[in-house]
């Protein structure tokens, strides 16, 4: 029988002491919050200070010690993260952050990610993660709130990746892993080393069946990362990545009944319109730190993406979507640091310019047969964002942050029917330090969110450019606890976010498999997020708790009055225990559970998607000197549940299942 979601946590928290307590002493350390940096709040913060609820995450030991399927090996067991359709290659990963994000029909919306600095989301909102280098990711910061006034834009929340960087000399390595669905993936990365210089080489070939039929997949990337120390007051660090997925095949949702009579089927539609994507990216950039002295320096980038995108989707009229994507920017942050007697200030300003450009094209599909041409625009997104941040730290424990961006957002078609989106976002945080393991933290922040090119351009009454589509805005209050000691990290934190014109998808009879968006009035998120770590003699415990309530406050849908229903996709709980045991000093063991409560497929409440409970089990062990075989074992349990729920689905289509039971091993060399 099934545990519930209270009773299951009910009983973690009377198992934990028995990991807490056991073995206290001798216990190994965890990461000193103290000492860890976060560079993502724009100003240089010691994670134990900041007044922003922020995740560090490092892989540098563990970078070896996932499948590396999916993005999602990286973000989970973050409070307030929630990531679905990690199997879906042609919809892409989608992540919502406290409910942002989680409207997304493909893809990431909502949510800006950053990659080495440089900005991976486009203008509009949108961002696609398989270009990302994943073998090579060795740390990320997760801000857990609105940011817009420091990345403008779809920020609701805000991921930063940093890649390899500082690799202590150079060097070879080979990785294979193989799992279930004939998945592989190979990689090679090379590291060069001269006097002040790196260059670091990774290629990653993968490909798998899928899990349900007409859901193989096939990508290549090839990652070039060059840091040269020009001198000590000038560090560059230029990259380039190519990404070549020839096809990703999408198997569509499928209704309740269809799942129950074979979960691992593709929808008839999506194998008679021969639904797939196929992608070719291009993205190179530059950045530049020049330290004026030591308490003064700038900070610039420089990047350009092109990016050509195939796509069919299961219907006739506009089924076959072709954008041929042009995307460049650049900013320039200047930082100022200054000591006084009773207190240390940091200022900075800046500025960044993003231009996005897409020709898009849509054609008949005649049953996977591309036919004639029903859409053709040139879609343009010029954004301008000018920033300045104030960070005062006094000695007696106090820090003192404040904030403005105004971004000027300019959005056309064919050179006409503009619309301008200009907004002014401020903010305010305060952390106090209670004593030497205490902290407490306010802030307030602000974000909107435009409607994407893709959303815009997806007009129900046949044109090219919705133009009833509005901005999202949100306003986001949130308070929380920190406490660190030598071998514990706990935190707390409780948020309030108000936002109105939520913008939601939804289908229509004409084009089922089709998503159109609209404006939904009002919605209230509150919620509270816990996160701990504990060290013990020989291992690690780490539990993260997330209980959210995110409704409609003012929303009207065809005379039905939808205030007080939930948002759709979004569970109201999340629970994730792990639990690291090292075995000895060349092998080790994960144990990890992820529940997921509860959440709806639709607007009306009528559909309602029950709870799930993941196991996964990973091992390790160094065979022989800075070479690693690691074996996995995800789902152990056999649980049946959904990858993703594509939510408002027309017909109920809202179901797609996930992988059960199944294995996976890895073996890397290096020397």
């Amino acid at each position: 029988m099934k545990l519930t979601m209270l009773g299951y946590i009910s009983k973690v928290f009377l198992l934990a002491p028995f990991f807490i307590f056991g073995n206290f002493q001798d216990s190994i350390q965890i990461i000193d919050l103290e000492n860890v940096v976060v560079k993502s709040t724009r100003i240089n913060t010691t994670q134990k200070q900041a007044p922003l609820s922020v995740t560090f995450k490092s892989f540098i030991e563990d970078r070896n010690f996932s499948s590396q399927s999916s993005f999602s090996d990286f973000i989970k067991n973050t409070p307030g993260v929630f990531t679905t359709s990690s199997n879906n290659f042609s919809q892409d990963m989608r992540i919502s952050i406290r409910g942002f994000g989680a409207r997304s029909a493909f893809g990431i919306r909502g949510i800006k990610l950053i990659v080495d600095g440089i900005p991976e989301t486009t203008p509009d909102g949108q961002s696609q993660l398989d270009n990302l280098p994943l073998g090579l990711i060795s740390n990320i910061e997760i801000l857990r709130g609105p940011n817009a006034n420091l990345y403008g834009n779809s920020s609701g929340g805000v991921i930063s990746i940093n890649t390899l960087s500082n690799p202590s000399d150079k060097y070879y390595r080979t990785s294979g892993i193989f799992g279930a669905y004939q998945y592989q993936s190979i990689q090679r990365t090379r590291v060069l080393d001269w006097k002040n210089s790196n260059l670091i080489i990774h290629y990653d070939k993968r490909r798998s069946n899928g899990y349900r039929d007409q859901s193989n997949y096939k990508s290549t990337i090839l990652n070039l990362k060059y840091i040269n120390e020009l001198d000590q007051k000038n560090k560059i660090v230029w990259q380039i990545n190519y990404t070549d997925s020839p096809y990703a095949y999408d198997s569509g949702g499928l209704k309740l009944n269809e799942v129950e009579n074979d979960r691992r089927q593709a929808r008839k539609n999506n194998i008679d319109y021969d639904t797939y994507e196929k992608v070719k990216h291009l993205k190179t950039g530059i950045s530049w730190n020049y330290k004026k002295n030591e308490n003064s320096f700038f900070d610039s980038y420089f990047f350009y993406q092109q990016r050509d995108f195939y796509s069919k989707l299961p219907f006739n009229y506009g089924g076959i979507i072709s954008i041929d994507r042009d995307y460049y920017g650049f900013g320039t942050k200047f930082t100022r640091n200054k000591n006084f007697e009773n207190r240390n200030n940091s200022f900075i300003v800046g500025v960044d310019h993003l231009s996005q450009s897409d020709d898009r094209k849509r054609f008949k599909n005649n049953f996977g047969i591309k036919g004639d041409k029903t859409l053709g625009q040139m879609e343009n997104f010029d954004t301008t964002g000018v920033y300045l941040v104030s960070q005062t730290t006094f000695n007696s424990g106090l820090l003192l942050r404040y904030g403005v961006r105004y971004d000027i957002n300019s959005i056309g078609i064919d050179s006409n029917n503009k619309v301008n989106l200009d907004k002014i976002n401020p903010s305010l945080g305060l952390s106090y330090a209670i004593n030497s393991s205490d902290n407490l933290f306010f802030s307030f922040g602000t974000s909107f969110e435009t409607p994407t090119l893709n959303e815009l351009s997806n007009n129900p009454d046949g044109t090219g450019f919705n133009k009833d589509l509005k901005s999202n805005n949100a306003i986001n209050y949130e308070f929380g606890w920190r406490k660190s000691l030598s071998n514990i990290a706990f935190e707390a934190v409780a948020y309030i976010t108000n936002s109105d014109n939520e913008i939601l998808p939804y289908e229509i009879e004409l084009f089922p498999g089709k998503n159109f968006y609209r404006n939904v009035g009002s919605t209230l998120r509150q919620g509270i997020e816990l996160s701990s770590s504990l060290s013990f003699k020989g291992g690690m415990f780490n539990l993260n708790y997330t209980l959210s309530k995110n409704r409609f406050k003012d929303f009207i849908l065809d005379g039905n009055d939808l205030s007080e229903n939930l948002i759709p996709g979004i569970p109201s709980q999340m629970l994730d225990l792990e639990v690291l045991f090292k075995l000895s000093k060349k092998s080790r063991l994960i144990l990890s559970n992820r529940l997921i409560g509860e959440r709806y497929a639709d607007n009306l409440n009528e559909t309602l998607v029950g709870s799930y409970n993941i196991f996964n089990v990973k091992y390790s062990k160094e065979i022989f000197k800075q070479s690693e075989f690691s074996l996995g074992v995800n789902n152990l349990f056999n649980e049946e549940f959904y990858d993703n729920i594509r939510i408002n689905a027309f017909g109920k289509r809202y179901y797609e299942p996930a992988p059960k039971r199944n294995f996976y091993f890895g073996i890397n060399f290096s020397f």
